[in-house]
């Protein structure tokens, strides 16, 4: 928590006190099974669209009848149900016309049942990164809400909510990132493209907020009313109110919002916010104020810890603006050591304890409203010089077995003691009050990968570990 310091000759705003992700996922790819349901998926595009997709729902009925009638049927409920839902999902869009989407739908449910009666497990669609707080998940539409870690796949209809003061980052198989703020519910709601075969990836959001960064492919989030459509190599916020209104902020490269029902989409450039009604009407496109460019502390900064110890905070300054600085323990921020408006482009804290912090600044616009945060920086508090002085043991380092993420994605994580810094292949990684590290990890060779892992104490004695993360040829 953070509490505000009246001495005005120390000229100190605040004092910042201590609030004290190998499971293995299945990687048994049908290699056969996806090649012959893709050649299937090409030959069957051949004909007319109506016929086409009449076949692929006959098709996958066959295939939902066969998994019902298996003496494995019960160890697949769960595919059967998410077969089932694309099943229903095929005929509802045939009979609106939608042969395409009623086609890729249908081959979502034959696949779906063919993996599941050849004992093979599908590749999740989306995957927890990180966890912070109470955030659930509920498997399709069945059964109650359970808590989630970094080791839960998500499947298409899967669910997730976050409460208050919560947060959570959902990795997709193609590296797209999702931030779950607090108080959010949203559906996994992955895509067949008919014409490529390969997923799309998306959400569909009922209430709270989302941040999306995508890589080289897009990702879509759907809202009540809206679509919206973050193209690649762009971040875009995405927020869904209690009244079911729809906010769209794009930070880096390009968005687009269009009603769920057709119309024309509006593009919303970087640095631009629109909003919509839950109708899908779209309201006039809005700049923000960019936030300024940080200056101090420097990113990754360490502080020795002392009685007297002092952070100071600086930001550029824009002309005729305010500001709203955030300090915090996590980088997600789901909890605030300070949030706080300023009218100067500097801030000061005194530290008391040891560990990691995460700051960013927003600027204010002349109407009052609060654009995109900047991207955060991080300090670290480490021990004090007498202790560091005294100490001659290597801290201790404890490694969990590399995660696979799914991909080239790993999460590379452990323990080890609180305030020491940690090295993954000499990129460093994010320690947790407790001690506690994790990593995203990116493999692209393929093969025996070396990962060297370095904890490094205040005093500067270090321990160094290794791993090995072997990638497969796809």
């Amino acid at each position: 928590m953070a509490k505000r310091k009246q001495t005005a000759a120390a000229d100190i705003d605040w004092y910042l006190i201590s609030i004290d992700r190998l499971k293995q996922i299945g990687l048994v790819v049908l290699i056969l099974l996806l090649a012959g349901a893709g050649y299937w998926f090409w030959h069957k595009q051949q004909g007319n669209p109506r016929s086409t997709a009449e076949d692929a729902i006959v098709d996958a009925k066959q295939s939902l009848n066969a998994l019902a009638a298996s003496k494995e049927f019960n160890q697949h409920q769960s595919e059967f149900k998410r077969a089932q839902t694309k099943w229903d999902e095929a005929n509802s869009l045939f009979a609106g016309a939608k042969y395409a989407e009623a086609q890729a739908a249908a081959v979502e449910s034959h696949t779906i049942s063919r993996t599941a009666l050849s004992g093979g497990d599908r590749e999740n669609d989306a995957q927890f990164l990180t966890v912070e707080g109470d955030v659930q998940y509920q498997k399709g539409s069945s059964g109650g809400f359970r808590d989630a870690d970094i080791r839960t796949p998500l499947f298409n209809g899967d669910w997730v909510k976050t409460g208050e003061r919560a947060s959570a980052e959902l990795m997709f198989s193609n590296g797209s990132l999702y931030t779950i703020g607090p108080n959010a519910l949203l559906e996994i709601y992955v895509e067949l493209n008919p014409a490529t075969g390969k997923k799309m990836n998306s959400v569909q959001v009922t209430v709270g907020p989302v941040e999306v960064a995508t890589t080289e492919d897009s990702s879509t989030v759907k809202t009540p009313g809206t679509q919206v459509i973050i193209e690649s190599e762009s971040s875009t916020q995405v927020g869904v109110d209690r009244t079911a209104g729809t906010s769209v902020v794009t930070t880096k490269g390009t968005a687009s919002i269009a009603p769920e029902s057709g119309g024309a989409k509006v593009v919303v450039a970087s640095g631009t916010r629109v909003r919509a009604t839950p109708q899908g009407e779209i309201g006039e496109l809005k700049k923000l104020a960019m936030p300024p460019a940080l200056l101090a502390p420097l990113d990754n900064q360490v502080f020795q810890l002392t009685p007297d110890l002092r952070v100071d905070f600086g930001w550029e300054n824009i002309a005729n603006a305010s500001y709203v600085l955030q300090v915090s323990r996590s980088r997600l921020f789901t909890t605030l050591e300070i949030n706080s408006r300023r009218q100067k482009t500097s801030a000061a804290a005194k530290v008391t304890s040891e560990g990691a912090f995460y700051w960013r600044v927003a600027t204010i616009g002349a109407d009052g409203e609060i654009g995109p945060y900047s991207s955060f920086r991080r300090f670290r508090i480490a021990g004090g010089a007498k202790a560091a002085s005294d100490d001659h043991t290597p801290p201790r380092l404890t490694l969990k077995p590399a995660f696979h993420l799914g991909g080239a994605f790993f999460n590379i994580g452990g323990s080890t003691e609180p305030g020491a810094t940690v090295f993954i292949n000499n990129e460093e990684a994010d320690v947790k009050s407790d001690g506690s590290f994790e990593k995203l990890v990116t493999f692209n060779k393929v093969g025996r990968n070396a990962v060297v892992i370095k904890a490094i104490d205040p005093a500067g004695n270090q321990t160094v570990q290794s791993q090995t993360v072997i990638i497969q040829e796809e």
